[in-house]
């Protein structure tokens, strides 16, 4: 039996493809926790607001600044949810532009590892 001259090629080409699909895990898992931690800073905005909003309405009698105050906070509530709404958008954007490349990359190395003849 005679020795698989390939061997070495196919092992560092399976080595390059471990690599890119290491990088591959290691973005996915940077995107699902940029879109925790947006979610987090979304559902603590929403629980602060809703304090604000407690304490306003035990006065039976709002004020116009109390009423200014209430607007205001639903005001920057609405561009809370759009910047967390607006970000995941962005974020899913880039990750399809960091993902391609990575999926095209692993694609043609295991091409390249299976094109090698076995001998």
């Amino acid at each position: 039996m005679s020795a698989d001259r390939s061997a070495n090629e196919r092992f560092r080409l399976t080595a390059e493809i471990a690599h890119v699909e290491r990088r591959e895990d290691e973005f996915s898992e940077f995107r699902d926790a940029y879109e925790r931690s947006l979610e987090q800073f979304r559902q603590q905005f929403h629980s602060v607001t809703r304090r604000l909003e407690s304490v306003l309405s035990r006065d039976p009698h709002p004020n116009s600044a109390a009423r200014q105050e209430h607007e205001a906070q639903h005001e920057l509530l609405f561009h809370v949810d759009r910047y967390v709404q607006e970000s995941v958008e962005e974020l899913a954007w880039t990750s399809t532009q960091v993902r391609m490349p990575l999926h095209d990359e692993r694609e043609r190395l295991i091409r390249e590892r299976n094109a090698l003849p076995w001998e």
